[in-house]
């Protein structure tokens, strides 16, 4: 699968407020950047519930998530899915951290994690069984698996942009470790 194009064009530069957003979680509360503020958080967009590399990137930010926790950083799962299929993700894999929807893509495509990919007949078929829609020229539009991270005011920190999910959870960690410590040297 390679990714052709991120749509729309948005970069937020580390250092910039990122943009608000509304969302809702699996428990059908809402969540705005302001609930945010006065700690670190993670933003991680992710496809699509029960696919096999959401799965594991859900997991392992659920194995590492006390060492988000011990610096008061909450991590936030975010994709197009419904409450019901976020639901049924956290109870089967025990997640502590909230799954939120993004219904209509605006915050998708606010963060630019909204991008266009080429998949091959393989990775087509794989996706039409989870209900992506594939063109004829076997193009799909997929949430790009991206994190962010933000500090305690609303400032993006640092990010991971078409990321592998194997590893990068840890590698969020140790992030947030290197920048808890930088934030306390001051």
């Amino acid at each position: 699968m390679e990714l052709l194009r991120y749509q729309p064009e948005n970069n937020i530069e580390i250092g910039a407020k990122v943009p608000d957003f509304i969302l809702v979680d699996h428990e059908n509360k809402t969540l705005r950047l302001r609930d945010l503020l006065g700690s670190p958080a993670v933003l991680y967009f992710y496809p699509k519930d029960g696919t096999s590399g959401c799965i594991q990137e859900a997991c392992d930010f659920r194995d590492v998530y006390h060492d988000f926790l011990e610096l008061d950083c909450p991590v936030y799962g975010i994709s197009p899915d419904n409450e019901v299929s976020h639901q049924d993700m956290t109870d089967k894999h025990d997640l502590p951290f909230d799954l939120c929807v993004d219904p209509d893509l605006n915050t998708i495509k606010e963060y630019g994690v909204w991008g266009e990919y080429q998949l091959n007949d393989k990775e087509a078929e794989y996706a039409k069984g989870f209900g992506f829609d594939i063109d004829e020229g076997l193009r799909a539009w997929s949430v790009v698996r991206c994190t962010f991270l933000i500090d305690k005011d609303g400032i993006l920190v640092h990010k991971w942009m078409n990321v592998n999910f194997r590893g990068h959870a840890s590698s969020v960690r140790d992030q947030l470790h290197k920048s808890f410590k930088f934030d306390i040297a001051f």
